[in-house]
């Protein structure tokens, strides 16, 4: 009874934080208004920035030995924010170099999700919580840690902040899809195909200063003075970018809005790496409208080698690609067959020229149940060279038909899990 009653509060928390919020996919008045692109992002929420063309990483292992070449030059400060975060042996030279730089007087600060401890990857066999930190003069905030008291407030449970982003100095900004874990960063051969990119932006890294500080001032009482991070002058040669940085409960910044208006204003191609492709009935009809508009819509997508998660992901596919007539690209295995690691890529290219790149799926969840950061750029070179970037990584992959996909939803499809992905992630 107990059991029941807790399920049913925890459906009723889920109806009322995420109801109409994929709205903008099917709001015919602001997809015909004569409001400029730039306009509509701005009217979802978006703040526009200047950009240059950033570093590009598709490998976890260059990215970490990267990363941690970035933080040993920092000289005043480094703000970091990951939604999986922890250490394990191939991380530790990472994590030295944080504590090192904490130790010479550079201020440290680090937003995990409360969800860390509960890694459900490979990461779980070796991972090291990073708690202790604390005790090495890095601040290190938990957001919403798991805790008795979600039994009275379940909504706290399902609502995560899945955002990655890196500030250094406010010269270097990073934005994208890898954790700071094993799986994503120090797995070698078996990391996940994700994605970091590294910008030299005053005006990004200012942006995101902000945001930073009004993410950690929501959730810790050791305030931090946004004022005290320095900022250079922002460049005026680059490119247009927007920046959203979606907080659940303010409901200010639209994920939503922001891929509704690009799918509508698409007029020759999409490029959508959604991860876990689970979709609701707004989002699938944008896609088939731009279909139906003459564009090509192409999703590359594997699957997630964790029982549950496949059976989710085979029972959504089958619904995607029926819905949406787009072309399904399947990259779970290489050209013998054998598994590749997991397709973690968050990616949507437009047209070949607009970019979105950052922490949101494309899927019900990072829409509705995720803080979630994304940027999007308008820069045809960069578009190009990221699209091929993710399709490299992806390797060849295979087409996989209406057909396929729905013996392999009758094969391996459960609805049970496809709910719990959908809502879960």
């Amino acid at each position: 009874m107990r059991k029941s009653l807790f399920f049913l509060i925890l459906m009723f928390s889920l109806i009322v934080v995420s109801c109409s919020t994929t709205k903008p996919f099917t709001d015919m008045e602001m997809i015909e208004s004569d409001l400029s692109l730039s306009e509509k992002l701005e009217v979802y929420g978006g703040k526009k920035v200047t950009v240059d063309e950033p570093d590009l990483y598709f490998n976890g292992s260059v990215w970490l030995e990267d990363m941690t070449k970035i933080v040993d030059e920092a000289e005043d400060y480094i703000l970091l924010s990951t939604f999986l975060g922890s250490s394990c042996p191939t991380l530790e030279p990472l994590f030295d170099t944080l504590v090192n730089k904490a130790e010479e007087g550079v201020r440290v600060y680090i937003i995990i999700d409360g969800t860390s401890s509960l890694d459900m990857t490979e990461s779980k066999f070796v991972m090291t919580n990073l708690s202790y930190l604390r005790e090495k003069g890095i601040n290190l905030l938990i957001y919403s840690p798991i805790s008795f008291s979600h039994l009275i407030n379940p909504v706290q449970i399902i609502i995560r902040d899945h955002r990655k982003m890196m500030v250094v100095d406010g010269k270097i900004a990073a934005v994208g899809g890898m954790n700071i874990n094993f799986i994503s960063m120090g797995a070698g051969d078996n990391t996940q195909r994700d994605s970091m990119y590294v910008f030299s932006s005053p005006s990004l890294s200012s942006l995101l200063i902000d945001e930073f500080v009004k993410i950690w001032n929501e959730g810790c009482v050791d305030f931090l003075d946004v004022s005290s991070f320095k900022r250079y002058e922002s460049e005026d040669d680059g490119y247009d970018a927007w920046l959203f940085n979606r907080n659940v409960y303010s409901g200010d910044v639209s994920i939503a809005g922001m891929f509704a208006t690009l799918i509508s204003e698409a007029k020759e191609s999409i490029f959508l790496c959604p991860y876990l492709p689970t979709v609701d009935d707004k989002m699938a009809e944008s896609l088939k409208r731009a279909k139906e508009r003459g564009v090509d819509v192409d999703i590359w997508c594997s699957q997630d080698s964790r029982g549950y998660a496949q059976a989710g992901s085979s029972w959504a596919i089958a619904d995607l690609i029926k819905d949406t007539g787009a072309t399904f690209h399947e990259v779970t295995y290489d050209e013998e067959g054998n598994p590749l690691p997991m397709y973690h890529m968050k990616m949507m290219v437009v047209d070949d020229r607009y970019v979105v790149i950052g922490s949101s799926n494309f899927n019900y969840r990072s829409m509705t149940l995720s803080h979630e950061i994304a940027l999007v750029v308008d820069a045809p070179e960069f578009a190009v060279k990221a699209k091929e970037a993710a399709k490299l990584s992806a390797g060849e992959g295979v087409i996989l038909t209406e057909e396929e996909a729905e013996k392999a939803k009758k094969e391996y499809g459960n609805l049970f899990a496809y709910l719990f992905s959908y809502y879960g992630g």
